[in-house]
C-alpha cells in the first residue's frame, strides 16, 4: 500500500516494505520542479519503480542512520539516479559509496523545498531526523506509541536527551514518519503502563481497524504522542506511580524512569 501526501508545494510517499520488519521507505519532492530525495532505502526496485512513473530527479538519499535495512538500497538507486547519498559523519563508515556528512543545523535543499536536519542520536550514535514543512521524519528515533531500543551502538541516555529535548519540544502539529510500524504492540505496550489512558485505547482500535482493512495507519503528531507515548511520558504521575509499583527503589528522575520503561518495552 502506497501513500501519497500533497502538500503545498511538495509531496511526500511513504510505503510498508513487503517481507520486511514492517519498514516504510520514503521520497519526497518539490511539486515545482521534481527534484527530490529518498530517506532510508531498502526497497529500491519499488523506489526506482515510482521516481522513473513520476519523472522525479534524485538529488539526495538520506539515511537516518546505518542499520543495514535502512541504507539497503543506497547503491542501487545511486547507480540509477547519480544522486548523493547523505547521512551523519558517525555513520559514515558503514556505507558505501562514499557518503557525502549532514548534521545539526544544515539544510538539504530539494528545488525550491529544504529540509532541515537534526541530531537525535540514541538508538545509535549517527541517527539524524529531518523536518520538511510541518512534517518530521524520525527513522528509529521515534514510533506511534513508542521508540527505537538500543540493541545495536545504543545509548539509552542519549534516546532520552534526543526524545525529550529534541522531538517532544517540537510543535503539537508536526506529523511523524517513522521506519516502523510497531504501533500495534506499541500500544498495548501503552496500556499495560497506563491502562486508563482512552487515547491509547482509542488510538489502538484506529491501528486495528486499518490494518484489518489492509491500510497503514496514518502519521500521528507531537501533540498525539503526548498523549499517550509512555516515552513521551516519563513525567506523568500515572506512569512514575506504575513503575514504582513494580519497583519502589526506582529513583523518579526523568531520565531514570525513560530507561525503566525502554528496559521494560525490550523484554515485554
Amino acid at each position: 500500500m502506497m501513500d501519497i501526501y500533497q502538500e503545498s508545494g511538495y509531496g511526500i510517499l511513504r510505503f510498508r516494505v513487503e517481507e520486511s520488519d514492517s519498514n516504510y521507505n520514503y521520497i519526497v519532492w518539490c511539486s515545482e520542479t521534481l527534484e527530490s530525495a529518498v530517506i532510508d532505502p531498502l526497497d529500491s526496485k519499488t523506489l526506482i519503480k515510482f521516481i522513473n512513473k513520476h519523472n522525479l530527479i534524485v538529488r539526495y538519499i538520506i539515511n537516518t542512520h546505518a542499520h543495514p535495512d535502512h541504507i539497503a538500497g543506497n547503491s542501487e538507486i545511486q547507480k540509477v539516479t547519480d544522486s548523493k547519498i547523505l547521512i551523519h559523519r558517525d555513520g559514515k563508515a558503514y556505507v558505501s559509496p562514499r557518503p557525502d556528512i549532514v548534521e545539526e543545523g544544515d539544510v538539504i535543499r530539494i528545488g525550491k523545498k529544504v529540509i532541515k536536519v537534526i541530531d537525535t542520536p540514541g538508538h545509535c550514535p549517527e541517527h539524524i531526523s529531518l523536518i520538511l514543512g510541518n512534517n518530521v521524519f524520525v527513522g528509529d528515533t521515534l514510533f506511534l506509541s513508542g521508540c527505537g531500543n538500543v540493541k545495536f551502538r545504543g545509548d539509552v541516555y542519549e534516546l532520552f536527551k534526543s526524545i525529550a529535548f529534541k522531538l517532544r519540544t517540537l510543535p503539537d502539529d508536526f506529523r511523524i514518519f517513522c521506519g516502523h510500524d510497531y504501533a500495534d504492540k506499541n500500544l498495548r505496550f501503552a496500556l499495560n503502563m497506563e491502562p486508563n489512558n482512552e487515547a491509547a485505547r482509542a488510538k489502538l482500535d484506529e491501528v486495528r481497524s486499518a490494518h484489518s482493512r489492509g491500510l497503514e495507519p496514518p502519521p500521528t503528531t507531537i501533540g498525539e504522542e503526548k498523549s499517550y507515548n509512555p516515552f513521551m511520558r516519563f513525567d506523568e504521575p500515572s506512569v512514575i506511580s506504575n513503575l514504582k509499583k513494580r519497583k519502589p527503589a526506582l529513583e523518579e528522575r526523568h531520565e531514570i524512569i525513560f530507561g525503566e520503561l525502554r528496559e521494560l518495552r525490550s523484554n515485554w
